[in-house]
């Protein structure tokens, strides 16, 4: 168990540290990927539908998958199932940040900057637990 959650802390923390160093490195004009073309207002509202739908999206299908794991279910089932919703939830918030981390680089918007630093903060709702995975494996035994 705590081999698992060590490993999902290692994507967790490799995810915001690595998006961290872009959006720190796009912020500073360190990087910059100004192209000829602007991005338009409409791609703007795109954006910020995309995430203000992603966000939650994410975050719903996580405790959408974990409810559908079944009582009783095997550990190692349990674990795997946990793993993929877990991944699943941090990579859709990952591409959300990504995606507005370019489009600030792209068009220096300051929307697209805030639009980043608002994701950053949903992060804190997806580091791993172990309690969470005990609560779902504590399920299963009881079942």
């Amino acid at each position: 168990m705590k081999q698992v959650i060590k490993k999902l802390n290692f994507h967790f923390w490799g995810s915001i540290i690595a998006l961290a160093i872009l959006f720190l490195l796009v912020v500073f004009k360190l990087i910059s990927f100004k192209t000829a073309t602007s991005v338009t207002t409409t791609a703007e509202m795109y954006a910020i539908a995309l995430t203000l739908i992603a966000i939650p999206f994410a975050l719903k299908l996580f405790a959408y998958k974990i409810k559908k794991i079944p009582k009783g279910t095997d550990k190692s089932i349990a674990v795997k199932l946990y793993k993929n919703a877990y991944f699943l939830r941090l990579y859709i918030i990952n591409v959300v940040v990504l995606g507005n981390i370019v489009l600030f680089a792209l068009s220096g918007n300051k929307n697209f900057m805030w639009l980043s630093v608002i994701s950053f903060i949903v992060y804190m709702f997806c580091k791993p637990s172990q309690q969470e995975l005990d609560n779902i494996i504590q399920e299963d035994k009881n079942a």
